[in-house]
């Protein structure tokens, strides 16, 4: 796992390549293409060139090492750094899950730059290359929101962003079955405490499953509201981005909510660090930009990690 923390791939890749955005209803699709270009133009070393940011995650042999998830390009910041970007191929990585104990792989989905979906895909380099697991279903699967149990980190759960199912795996990804779902979900969460207990965000609020996914039942809060994350961290606290609420946050499996810090960004995706007492976040903001957060859980500071505003 030496690699993971030392290499970093710094060459600018002029390539397009197109990214299929779901609304949370599932019911519009929008084809994007995008270019990469050379972040020397700016000065600031925090500027990135991503487009999109759709996954952040830390890793459990280092939590100095945060891996960031875009359309296009894979990165690494270490201990708060400017991220860099590690990939060897460019690719959407989507849905992208970092490893909830060590020795195991980082997961993702999403489109090659040649075009389709890549099914789930699997990195046991910290994101430098990138090995096909499998297709799940044909054509193959295009996760944008999945889970891996840390209870039983051979589970997996991805919910297709076609609408074509909630597929779960127990082996690794070798095999899948195929699970009803309450309505077109937009993120996962699976208790570290019981593989058993998901939570699923959709554009109707967040449903909860105590069997493993084969049903639901919706929670009271933030029902009929869009939910576009949900985390928990290793204590079992669940975390979630509403829309109107913003950030929020659970001690008792989402009986009871209270706010989190109020973040200028509409957070697509969340990871929590139990030991540190602290959360990333990523999204866009007011304005449209793509940016990634650090967030003490007590609120005393509050640092940017990386953003493409001054690419605008």
């Amino acid at each position: 796992m030496e690699s993971k923390k030392k290499v970093f791939v710094a060459s600018a890749i002029i390539v397009v390549i197109v990214i299929v955005a779901i609304t949370l209803d599932g019911a519009s699709i929008v084809s994007e293409p995008i270019e990469n270009t050379d972040n020397s133009k700016s000065t600031d070393s925090r500027i990135i060139d991503w487009r999109h940011v759709h996954g952040v995650g830390i890793d459990p042999e280092d939590s100095s090492i945060l891996y960031i998830a875009t359309h296009g390009d894979f990165y690494q910041s270490i201990s708060g750094s400017p991220p860099v970007k590690v990939d060897k191929v460019r690719a959407d990585y989507m849905a992208f899950n970092a490893p909830p104990i060590p020795g195991i792989p980082l997961y993702a989905s999403g489109h090659p730059s040649t075009g389709g979906n890549t099914g789930l895909i699997k990195s046991n380099d910290g994101g430098i290359t990138w090995e096909h697991v499998s297709n799940v279903i044909e054509p193959p699967v295009d996760f944008h929101a999945m889970a891996i149990s840390k209870q039983t980190p051979e589970m997996i759960i991805g919910f297709d962003s076609g609408a074509r199912g909630l597929f779960k795996t127990i082996d690794a990804g070798k095999t899948w079955d195929t699970l009803e779902y309450p309505e077109y979900i937009s993120a996962l969460a699976i208790s570290p405490n019981n593989s058993e207990l998901i939570f699923a965000g959709t554009g109707k609020g967040i449903f909860k499953s105590e069997n493993g996914g084969k049903t639901w039942i919706q929670l009271d809060a933030y029902r009929d509201l869009a939910v576009f994350a949900l985390a928990f961290d290793d204590d079992g606290k669940l975390f979630a981005s509403v829309k109107t609420f913003g950030l929020v946050q659970s001690d008792d499996l989402g009986d009871s909510w209270e706010s989190f810090q109020h973040v200028d960004l509409t957070v697509t995706s969340i990871a929590a660090d139990s030991q540190h007492k602290e959360i990333y976040v990523g999204g866009y903001s007011s304005e449209g930009f793509q940016e990634v957060y650090k967030i003490k859980y007590d609120s005393s500071s509050y640092d940017q990690i990386g953003t493409n505003k001054g690419l605008k």
